[in-house]
């Protein structure tokens, strides 16, 4: 059984049940090794989390007594997340599950030797039984399925879920846990990562895919969309200014997370700290700046990233303040002056790119992200440039933020 690559929220819960009886998750899990013999008893298998793309699934088992009877307190209740990959968007599922696990060993060991504690503040894949020692993936159907250790006493926040102020806060502290992030891969020894998805983050391509679909027109779509036409031909000149950068070697490829939604990073309950950076699919070399960039974007607009009305779309400078003061807290260690210079129009690059893949797909007739209603890419594209455009009205005052915690 398969899918679509993205379902709206109703249609994606139909197709976990639909999943959950043509598989038995259980038997999956058990393809895994735990390290713990035949001493667990899965209890049951849950649909798990808010994610859009992939299937994931919490595992709860529990540990047998001696005599091998069943447990009957909570305490010896273990949990697990197993997870199909998408392949429709990961194509190359073999060389994310290979990143992943380079990143996370190598997460471990920086963590361990400074004194925290890996089996918390970093995704852990277990390995398959009767296999590889470095193979933590099971394929079954041409599904690819893997199992990470839960993290226990940690959550994570969505934008605009209630902060009554009292303890961290989770914008300024999940931005820190990206740079954290970041800061702690950027030893990490050749070779060089897997490109997953080539070009994922450089906006020339975008653009030049943009020009293709807006070219072919195969929907009969441009004349409806003028002024979102001429407002990324104003800005052509613009797409290649990071990419260049790199490219002439004054700012340096870096490992890069490419989707740092501020539901990414699990807070620590207890304290309220960033703890774990999650969903690392989409790790691979690219521009520190840019997961900065794209943080700003999701974290800072006003409005549903759909919103028709777009005098409630825009730009929070508060967001933007505390994603500046918690990511430069870290990433002042270890960036050039060059990338933090280069900071604040990331930001207003990287929602440039995200209108223009929106636009694209509305010309091409929506053929990548998933559509509920008739024009809905479209009202996408507008609302991010929207956004751009406030951005560009206060950029002044973004430089001096990003200057002041610099």
């Amino acid at each position: 059984y398969d899918e679509p690559t993205f379902l709206p929220a109703r249609a994606r819960r139909i197709h976990l049940k639909r999943l959950m009886t043509s598989l038995d998750p259980k038997s999956i899990f058990e393809r895994f090794d735990t390290g713990r013999g035949n001493d667990e008893i899965v209890l049951r298998v849950d649909s798990y989390g808010s994610g859009h793309i992939n299937d994931t699934f919490r595992v709860v088992v529990a540990t047998t007594s001696d005599d091998g009877a069943r447990p009957t307190d909570a305490s010896s209740l273990r949990y697990y997340i197993l997870q199909r990959i998408n392949h429709e968007v990961f194509t190359r599922p073999v060389e994310v599950m290979d990143n992943i696990l380079r990143v996370t060993e190598h997460l471990s060991k920086k963590i361990a030797d400074r004194g925290g504690d890996p089996s918390r503040e970093t995704l852990s894949l277990l390995p398959v039984k009767n296999g590889d020692s470095r193979r933590r993936y099971v394929i079954i159907g041409g599904n690819y399925w893997r199992l990470y250790h839960f993290v226990s006493g940690a959550k994570s926040y969505e934008i605009g879920d209630e902060d009554d102020g009292t303890g961290p806060n989770y914008v300024r502290e999940a931005a820190a846990a990206f740079a954290r992030f970041q800061r702690d891969v950027a030893d990490l020894p050749p070779p060089r990562l897997h490109e997953t998805i080539p070009g994922f983050g450089d906006t020339r391509l975008r653009l030049a895919q943009f020009e293709e679909a807006l070219a072919a027109d195969p929907k009969d779509r441009a004349g409806g969309c003028r002024p979102e036409i001429a407002f990324v031909a104003a800005r052509k000149s613009e797409a290649g200014t990071l990419g260049d950068l790199m490219d002439m070697g004054e700012i340096p490829e870096r490992v890069t997370h490419y989707d740092t939604k501020i539901n990414n990073v699990l807070m620590d309950e207890g304290s309220g700290r960033g703890l774990c950076v999650i969903d690392l699919d989409t790790v691979m070399p690219g521009l520190a700046i840019y997961d900065f960039g794209d943080a700003v974007r999701a974290a800072s607009a006003l409005g549903a990233e759909d919103e028709k009305d777009l005098g409630k779309v825009g730009f929070s400078m508060e967001k933007f303040e505390l994603l500046a003061e918690g990511y430069l807290s870290v990433a002042k260690e270890f960036l050039t002056d060059t990338e933090i210079d280069y900071l604040a129009f990331a930001a207003r690059l990287v929602t440039f790119t995200i209108g223009l893949r929106f636009l694209g797909d509305h010309l091409a007739g929506d053929v990548y992200f998933k559509t509920q209603r008739e024009g809905q890419n479209l009202d996408r594209a507008r609302t991010q440039f929207k956004t751009v455009a406030d951005m560009e009205n206060q950029y002044d005052q973004m430089k001096a933020i990003v200057d002041k915690y610099r």
